[in-house]
């Protein structure tokens, strides 16, 4: 059988539901509206919904999640750590401040010792456990299934719609272990949710029907779903403040280590950071108590005394003269010394090379690869390293080939005043065996279509007599 695609199963799965609604009673004054790849504030994402008047003038709204085999990470779950983290957390926090107290009626004091160091050990001693107590609850229940996320359930807590549904297609369990697909229909079971099968004849099959959400999860206010390409547009056209320019920066860069490693939705835990204050604060009390329950120390007059004594034997005697920080006169003077002389550049001529040098092995270390963007220096390479680490195919965007370094740095001018990268590069670095240098523009390249559509979008920046460029296609060197 042929892998289902999730676009197959968007549309099995949305005629699917207009069968399934047929005799729902509706409204006559409004059409019945469907839709697919809507999206909403947040990085909310409906494959498809449906969407009609009621007699009572409200509107009923199912929204579906539509899952194939490439996109099943979506309806797997994965443990929760940080989850279960707080709760260990939770769990720690109240046993402390429990056993201070059974300790105190039974009058026993758990830090109470004869000396404050003492006292302070046992401290460090306290925070050790919680901490060794913390990771043993985490080890230990981590795997309950409070902690496993489904990411297309967690989604579906987002937002609020009358039903709403998952659908999966016949392979998605294929060569997984049957706990996953347990616990998908747990999960809707639990929250209410629908839950289709598409089988291999591309026949929906009900698995589990809908059942009054907000029974189980809290109400959500309904989610304003647009078609990718208008809420793109409302994107565009919204005022983002300083403050949400921040935090979509920062949503960029952590979104792709949160799609690979975690895929859940941001979730508070107020009821866990309740908690964690108050039994916080109850073990300040408890500690606070036993710290006042220490002995005073009150050091001997003749000892102290006597210290004060040895110590004075090994402290230094105070300066009978005067340091003067004044300023030598004529530091600054070029007849005294030292004085700061400015190297001679004139001593390291043979080892520079400019445009001029025609011949590039006449010199020591000469430049191998120049890289350059109009307005920042010129970027020099004096070994083949950049190109030789390339372990694939890759393809250039060739200007044209050079005799001389000075002509192709003359050429990357000109390409610059035209908003274009250029780099310019030995030959041999390439597998050439001339003494030219090869001019190409932009980066490189690894895959021939994308070079394809980038030569012909930069060619719209050259002039409409200069040379066309050329994409050449290289080995891994």
């Amino acid at each position: 059988m042929s892998a289902l695609s999730e676009n197959t199963i968007k549309q099995i799965t949305l005629g699917y539901l207009k069968s399934f609604y047929r005799n729902r009673s509706r409204s006559q004054q409004h059409l019945t509206v469907t839709g697919m790849d809507m999206r909403g504030d947040g990085g909310i994402v409906a494959d498809g919904f449906i969407r009609f008047g009621q007699d009572d003038g409200t509107f009923f709204n199912a929204t579906f999640e539509a899952t194939s085999h490439e996109t099943r990470d979506e309806i797997l779950y994965r443990p929760r750590y940080f989850h279960s983290f707080w709760d260990a957390l939770v769990v720690v926090s109240m046993l402390i401040p429990v056993l201070f107290a059974l300790a105190h009626i039974n009058g026993f004091y758990l830090l109470v010792a004869d000396t404050n160091e003492a006292f302070f050990h046992r401290l460090f001693y306290l925070h050790a456990g919680i901490l060794a107590i913390a990771l043993f609850f985490v080890a230990v229940f981590r795997r309950l299934p409070r902690y496993r996320n489904i990411y297309a359930v967690e989604q579906f807590k987002q937002y609020h719609a009358d039903e709403q549904w998952i659908a999966y297609g016949y392979d998605v369990f294929d060569g997984m272990k049957e706990k996953y697909k347990k616990e998908l229909v747990e999960q809707c079971t639990r929250y209410g949710f629908g839950l289709i099968e598409i089988t291999p004849q591309r026949k929906p099959k009900l698995i589990i029907a809908p059942s009054r959400a907000e029974n189980f999860v809290p109400k959500q206010a309904f989610l304003d779903l647009l078609p990718n390409a208008e809420w793109q547009d409302a994107i565009r056209s919204a005022t983002v403040g300083s403050w949400k320019k921040i935090k979509t920066w920062l949503q960029s860069k952590l979104k792709k280590p949160q799609n690979d490693y975690f895929k859940w939705f941001p979730r508070t835990y107020y009821n866990q950071w309740a908690l964690i204050l108050l039994g916080i604060s109850a073990s300040f009390f408890f500690i606070r108590m036993e710290y006042q329950m220490l002995p005073f120390d009150c050091p001997n007059e003749r000892d102290y005394k006597t210290s004060l004594i040895e110590n004075r034997k090994d402290a230094k005697k105070e300066t009978t003269y005067y340091k003067v920080d004044a300023p030598v006169p004529g530091y600054y003077d070029s007849l005294f010394a030292p004085y700061d002389l400015h190297l001679n550049e004139e001593q390291f001529e043979e080892i520079i090379q400019t445009a001029t040098f025609t011949h590039i092995d006449s010199i020591n270390d000469p430049v191998r690869i120049v890289s350059s963007v109009q307005g920042e220096d010129a970027a020099l390479y004096y070994d083949c390293e950049r190109f030789h680490g390339i372990k694939q195919d890759f393809y250039l965007l060739v200007d044209t080939v050079f005799d001389n370094l000075s002509l192709a740095r003359e050429r990357m001018d000109e390409l610059n005043q035209k908003n274009l990268m250029a780099t310019a590069v030995w030959s041999p670095c390439l597998g050439g065996e001339g003494r030219g240098f090869l001019l190409y523009v932009d980066e490189l390249i690894l895959d021939s279509l994308e070079a394809t559509q980038v030569r012909d979008s930069l060619q719209l920046q050259l002039d409409s007599l200069d040379r066309n460029l050329k994409i050449l296609y290289f080995n891994p060197i």
